[in-house]
């Protein structure tokens, strides 16, 4: 689902590690871009795990040296 709802945004799925999403997008649509990923996450984690609340974190960094 995660490409589908970047469509239009340029930005681009680039990792994925356990319960990490790494995301390469132009600065002037970060922070649009960091919403859909929180939220995308979250309605994820949702639909799995009905109990427990989640709550993803998204950083915006300038390069991967800053994660």
């Amino acid at each position: 689902m995660l490409p589908y709802v970047l469509e239009g945004t340029r930005a681009i799925v680039v990792g994925c590690v356990h319960d990490e999403i790494l995301l390469e997008t132009p600065i002037e649509v970060t922070d649009e871009v960091a919403l859909i990923l929180k939220e995308t996450m979250e309605e994820a984690g949702t639909s799995f795990l009905k109990v427990v609340p989640i709550e993803a974190e998204v950083v915006i960094v300038g390069s991967w040296a800053e994660k």
